[in-house]
């Protein structure tokens, strides 16, 4: 019975169906009249002209078809539309298909650097899985993971955000800290997370039900469902344990790796890598956010086998505290390093610099630009995107409109090769 519920009173659906169905109705009175006149030209059924009464019958049955069709679209379209949106149904359709269409890009990392990203895809897809780390132990995140022994939600929320079709002030709700009091410094986003964890009793299922809820584009996985720590191992045999302590440090780090190992990845994960058409690493923090989702060896292995071209997205300036000095290539020594065995087909780096004000400013904080030399990228087997790819307002961030578009030139371009 659930599929006739459209029938009922007061949804203003039945009226439009029944004036389509009646012209319907007279344009098939309207063709008998017509085939009458064609075939038996002397017949005058009921005493009236067989022509002139088929070109009445065939005016008010289409007139009486397009009104309905065009009333019962603009009644679906107003029980369907958000109350923000300004687009008509056409558009929102055309979008759909398009959306529908696009690549199948599988997102890893972590951090502002991830949501940043896919806040730019997608306006090309919404077939985007983001696989985000679940290694964040400071900030709000921190604190619940202390105090309700649960997987870190922030770095997710951020995703869920930058993915979701729902109304602007739901992503604000979200994304709102509170300011002061007991909840200082807690989202509402990850309180909401957290709590319909406890309500669900599984941390996955709250993410896969947040996913609905915000209507997702695509859909957003921890790389891993079991609670794990950072750990970077030093040149001087000490190690330090926790993203938020390591990214503080200033050690020189020898080697990383996740205590205690992670279980089988989820099937969902390997899926989403097995189907891709494109998978990106980063941008993001190097050491404290990309490389937690590469120190399982499964998870190398399952890129390697995806038939998808794998990008690393280098950050458009160094790290203070991981990354400051490194070039490109330094980059990709540390994933190479860090990552054995790692696929890395392409690098997406910045090739334009910023001002003379905002280097300044960024020599103030003691980080520069990433130096972008192709040459010494090609030297690992890498293949070198150099492109415009930098918030220009903020050059130690990407542009999420124009990374995107590189990536979908990456994308065409590989395509048009057979690639």
């Amino acid at each position: 019975m659930a599929n006739w519920r459209w029938l009922r009173l007061g949804i203003h659906i039945k009226r439009w169906v029944f004036l389509i169905t009646f012209g319907l109705f007279i344009l098939f009175i309207g063709a008998m009249f017509l085939t009458l006149g064609v075939f038996f030209p002397e017949s005058q059924p009921f005493g009236m002209d067989s022509y002139g009464s088929a070109a009445i019958l065939l005016a008010i049955g289409m007139a009486a078809v397009f009104i309905g069709i065009y009333r019962l679209i603009r009644r679906i379209e107003k029980m369907l539309r958000r109350a923000d949106e300004t687009r008509d149904l056409g558009e929102i359709a055309d979008q759909f298909d398009r959306l529908e269409q696009g690549p199948k890009f599988v997102c890893l990392g972590g951090g502002t650097g991830l949501s940043t990203l896919l806040s730019g895809l997608r306006e090309y897809s919404r077939r985007i899985t983001a696989i985000v780390s679940v290694a964040d132990d400071g900030g709000s995140s921190g604190r619940l993971r202390h105090d309700f022994d649960m997987l870190p939600p922030g770095d997710i929320r951020n995703c869920l955000v930058a993915l979701s079709d729902t109304t602007p002030a739901m992503a604000k709700l979200l994304q709102y800290r509170f300011p002061e009091g007991e909840f200082a410094g807690h989202s509402f986003g990850n309180l909401f997370i957290a709590a319909l964890a406890i309500i669900l009793g599984d941390f996955g299922e709250a993410i896969r039900e947040m996913n609905r809820i915000l209507a997702v584009r695509g859909q957003v996985l921890p790389a891993t469902l079991d609670k794990i720590s950072l750990v970077a191992n030093h040149p001087d045999g000490s190690k330090t344990t926790g993203q938020k302590v390591i990214a503080k440090c200033g050690k020189p780090i020898e080697s990383m790796e996740l205590r205690p190992a992670p279980g089988e990845l989820s099937l969902d994960v390997l899926a989403a890598v097995a189907g891709a058409d494109l998978i990106t690493l980063g941008p993001g923090s190097l050491f404290t956010s990309i490389l937690p989702n590469l120190l399982d060896k499964r998870m190398i292995e399952a890129i390697n086998r995806s038939p998808a071209k794998v990008v690393y997205i280098v950050n458009t300036a160094g790290q203070v505290g991981e990354t400051q000095g490194f070039s490109a290539g330094d980059h990709i020594n540390m994933l190479k390093k860090h990552a054995p065995g790692l696929r890395i087909d392409l690098a997406l780096v910045n090739n334009r610099p910023p001002g003379p004000d905002r280097l300044a400013a960024m020599a103030e904080k003691g980080v520069s630009p990433t130096d972008c030399d192709a040459r010494e990228i090609q030297s690992f087997g890498v293949e070198a995107a150099l492109r415009d790819v930098v918030n220009i307002d903020n050059p130690i961030r990407h542009d999420p409109a124009k990374t995107a578009k590189a990536l979908m030139d990456i994308f065409t371009k590989l395509r048009g090769a057979g690639l």
